[in-house]
């Protein structure tokens, strides 16, 4: 089987040829336009055959091409290895570091000599792949990390109940109260899957999602019918209040139902007596801002508020899994939109910005109008 020749050889082999080729036209051009000339020389005086041949300097000159071909093929070869090394030199580092990397860790980053030529391009290129890959293998830990803490403690729990109330008989009261700590600990385990997985979707939404006309305004009220129900199984009463036009956007109605029924929710955790929902057109597309008249978020924790599983309580013996405003944030994201909070006037406000939508994107809005719905639960 023939070996393939490297990358050096054969750009060695590519500039001694293209010497030689070039040493060789020469020398036969060289030749020709002497014998040419020699040749119409004697034509014109031919005493000249007397004394010399018609191509004498022409053989000498062919004869000196000749004899000097097998230093100029050793010099091209020399040569031509010594450039091909220097130009590949910057491989040879990138082949040094990429051995000592870890592919664990991705601590990889490729020359860069700052000279601009292909390589500095190709190397730029290959460099910010390989810090976008080290940012999601971090993600990717962190995120496996607090999931397998968050997983971890209702099933500690709920193994301990189990394995204390089997140790002996234990009364019917006894066992009702395990049961209750087991069924409160499953459904918190329940709802963790749940946001796992609507966070899974969101993610894979970031690169295939369907979008089609939504109409905004019927979608936030019915988000706040289902918020009213859940306050009414709680026994709590909030006024809840929805202002704005009926507004279209390019979306998917259950993601966006979603990033809807998480920021109600999470103002009905903080509310004292109010909660408002504004939708409002802007120059750039549509505004919703959910706010609430609650105390706000802490100063400190506010950099961290849309991590996943980052939670205000430090302890995590709250309500929610600390991923509802992580998957809310990468949902709207996934639509072209951002998720912000601000606290404005005393009001905590999570503000949602969609794109507006292109003039062929959908049929016109509905006739419908809808300038304030307001309503105690």
């Amino acid at each position: 089987m023939r070996r393939p020749r490297s990358l050096r050889a054969q750009l060695t082999y590519f500039f001694a040829g293209s010497v030689l080729g070039t040493t060789l036209l020469y020398g036969v051009l060289v030749t020709v336009v002497l014998a040419t000339s020699e040749y119409f020389q004697h034509a014109e005086n031919p005493s000249l055959w007397l004394h010399e041949g018609i191509f004498d300097e022409a053989l000498q000159a062919l004869g000196a091409i000749v004899f000097s071909m097998p230093i100029a093929v050793v010099g091209s070869i020399v040569m031509g290895g010594a450039l091909a090394r220097k130009a590949l030199a910057p491989l040879r580092e990138a082949r040094d570091r990429v051995r000592a990397a870890r592919a664990s860790e991705l601590d990889l980053c490729l020359p860069d000599r700052g000279t601009g030529d292909e390589w500095d391009t190709l190397a730029g290129t290959l460099n910010e792949l390989l810090s976008d890959a080290r940012a999601s293998l971090v993600r990717i830990r962190s995120f496996t990390s607090d999931a397998a803490h968050e997983l971890r403690t209702p099933l500690t729990i709920i193994m301990g109940e189990t394995e204390v109330s089997l140790r002996r008989d234990r009364t019917p009261e006894e066992y009702r109260r395990t049961l209750a700590i087991v069924l409160d600990e499953t459904r918190q385990l329940s709802l963790l899957v749940d946001a796992l997985l609507q966070l899974a979707r969101a993610d894979a939404g970031t690169q295939v999602i369907t979008l089609e006309p939504v109409e905004l305004h019927a979608l936030a009220r019915q988000s706040l019918q289902r918020t009213e129900q859940l306050l009414a199984a709680q026994s709590r009463s909030l006024t809840l209040e929805l202002t704005g036009d009926p507004t279209q956007v390019r979306g998917n109605p259950v993601l966006l139902s979603h990033v809807l029924d998480n920021l109600l929710s999470n103002a009905c955790r903080y509310a004292r007596e109010r909660i408002r929902l504004e939708l409002e057109a802007t120059d750039t597309g549509v505004r919703v801002t959910v706010g609430d008249d609650g105390k706000g978020v802490d100063a400190g924790f506010e950099a961290r508020l849309f991590q996943r599983f980052a939670r205000a309580d430090a302890s995590r013996q709250g309500e929610g899994t600390g991923l509802g405003l992580a998957v809310s944030r990468t949902i709207a994201e996934a639509h072209g939109g951002t998720l912000d909070y601000s606290r404005v006037d005393g009001e905590s406000r999570f503000i949602l910005r969609l794109p507006k939508p292109e003039v062929s994107d959908g049929p016109p809005l509905p006739a419908e109008h809808a300038s304030a719905d307001m309503s105690t639960a």
